[in-house]
């Protein structure tokens, strides 16, 4: 498969998130249009779970209108775009956001994942100890992720975890979009960091995702996480940019 085909779905995959935020998240409300999916949740301020994401290619500054409309009451939101859709990028800083994030876009075939079925085996999860090992991970001093996830249905995504001395050490999500297992909250607590956790519950969990019949795997990549990623056999795809509307 070759890189576009592998961008796309991985955009696919961003989409399918964003829906679940905004299906399930606390008090979410969910726009979903053919150019664009966006979650709305007000008492969450953070610009990862209140996001508009365009759907193939879709352009986003001819929405812009009802989008911020949608965020009305959110004291923090963003928009996910792709660099080369300078004419969305141009639109949304002259509404006053900034540019708060670039993640790498990176994807593989599942069986060019190195070491599938070679991992500790993980444990199910629940999207709530996801969201809580996220939070812990990511110092955030109120429960952020883990109030925003934690009523996603157990049959919309797959959770993992692996435990240290009865502790949830390390976790990863996925959800699957067509035939991608979309990856995602992949987090190890800071002081169990080191021992290969989230390696090992990533192999897991791809390994069961190529069992349900998915073919590919995408995900965001930090850049500090990039070199992770790819030793696994994910290969980079460009980055995705997260533009951010601040309280005044």
């Amino acid at each position: 498969m070759d890189d576009d085909a592998l961008r796309a779905r991985a955009w696919d995959g961003i989409v399918a998130f964003q829906r679940l935020i905004g299906a399930h998240g606390p008090g979410a409300r969910l726009t979903e249009t053919p150019a664009y999916v966006a979650s709305a949740v007000p008492e969450i301020p953070s610009s990862l779970i209140n996001a508009a994401v365009p759907r193939g290619g879709a352009p986003l500054h001819p929405r812009l209108d009802e989008i911020a409309d949608h965020f009305a009451s959110s004291p923090k939101w963003g928009a996910w775009v792709d660099p080369d859709a300078t004419e969305d990028a141009d639109a949304l800083q002259a509404r006053g956001l900034v540019l708060d994030s670039t993640p790498v876009l990176m994807a593989a075939p599942l069986d060019d994942i190195a070491g599938l079925g070679e991992a500790t085996p993980a444990h199910r999860a629940t999207a709530e100890d996801v969201g809580i090992v996220n939070d812990l991970a990511y110092d955030s001093t109120e429960p952020t992720i883990a109030r925003a996830v934690h009523a996603f249905p157990a049959d919309a995504l797959h959770a993992y975890g692996l435990s240290v001395e009865d502790e949830v050490a390390s976790v990863a999500m996925i959800v699957d979009a067509g035939e991608d297992a979309f990856v995602t909250m992949v987090a190890t607590l800071p002081h169990r960091r080191g021992n290969q956790l989230a390696s090992n519950v990533l192999k897991h969990a791809l390994n069961e995702a190529r069992q349900r019949g998915q073919t590919t795997t995408s995900l965001q990549a930090s850049k500090l996480g990039q070199g992770i990623y790819a030793r696994l056999g994910y290969r980079p795809l460009g980055e995705v940019h997260l533009y951010e509307k601040r309280p005044a």
